[in-house]
């Protein structure tokens, strides 16, 4: 009897807990962010060309998670006001796989209320106003070169067979009306790469060398860019011996304009004590290819 009497209490108390832990489920609010803009001040900071592919959201300072644009994303709110921070996410060196927040743009701090609707599934829309960021006001951000200032930044190595020009073939230059704006951004040239079979390989070298701060965690190279064959992006270190260089990364065929962000904090760091950093791209003409086309623009340097 004893026994029976102790099962009985006992699965009493596992049913009165269960319907507690019920009773408190807390029902999720769904935010519905269909993308994340970019603002600058085009005067100083460039283009506001931008591939923000990803959102981070924080809850009341808990990670929700991180998800990929357009999103409906469910979040357990408390009661009343909520705080929420998001920050936006990129495809480093054009990975998908290699998501990232990119610390150079501002968070985004929001507070919203728990609808709590009863018996409906609440969604809050989250608008375009409210999704924007700025650059950071601690990083860098030099326009290493955008075509339409006088002179260019850019220059061949001695081992390059070609080099870069300006173009303003409206069909050819980058065309980008920003978010709110009635106007596209006043962009009158975009550089370009010809390689044919007397001009296979190019190797540029910025005619600047930064020096960049020791301990960034990030160095972003940001880059608009369309082509027909592969390019590539790295650094080249200036040392009294001698030059050290390294490609970082590759960017695939793009037949339209496309965006990337290359963080070149692993070359910069395998060049400790240079005297200063140079942005290289360097391309080479395939045989399948009859000529070869690379348009760049808005090429930015953003370091901490």
């Amino acid at each position: 009897m004893f026994k029976r009497l102790f099962t009985f209490a006992s699965m009493g108390a596992l049913f009165a807990i269960a319907a507690c832990d019920q009773d408190e489920a807390k029902k999720p609010v769904y935010l519905q962010i269909d993308a994340i803009h970019l603002e600058t001040d085009y005067t100083e900071e460039g283009s506001a060309h931008q591939a923000i592919t990803t959102v981070y959201v924080f809850a009341n300072q808990e990670p929700v998670g991180a998800y990929e644009m357009p999103a409906t994303i469910p979040v357990i709110l408390d009661e009343g006001t909520n705080d929420l921070i998001l920050f936006a996410g990129i495809n480093t060196n054009g990975i998908a796989s290699f998501r990232s927040i990119n610390d150079a743009f501002t968070p985004i701090y929001l507070e919203v209320n728990n609808p709590n609707t009863p018996g409906k599934l609440d969604t809050i829309v989250l608008t375009d106003e409210q999704l924007t960021v700025t650059y950071r006001d601690n990083f860098n951000l030099v326009v290493v070169e955008d075509f339409d200032d006088p002179g260019l930044n850019f220059e061949s190595t001695l081992f390059s067979d070609t080099g870069i020009f300006k173009t303003n073939d409206p069909d050819s230059i980058f065309n980008f009306t920003p978010y709110g704006a009635t106007a596209p951004e006043p962009n009158s040239n975009s550089g370009l790469i010809i390689l044919d079979d007397n001009n296979p390989f190019v190797e540029l070298s910025s005619v600047v060398a930064y020096n960049l701060t020791r301990g960034a965690q990030n160095i972003y190279l940001e880059v608009s860019y369309k082509t027909n064959v592969n390019v590539g992006f790295g650094l080249i270190a200036d040392f009294p011996s001698g030059d050290a260089q390294d490609v970082t990364t590759v960017v695939f065929p793009k037949e339209e304009w496309n965006k990337i962000y290359i963080n070149l904090i692993t070359e910069f760091q395998a060049f400790p004590g240079a005297s200063g950093y140079k942005v290289l791209i360097t391309a080479r003409k395939p045989s399948d290819v009859a000529e070869a086309r690379i348009y760049l623009d808005n090429i930015k340097l953003i370091y901490e």
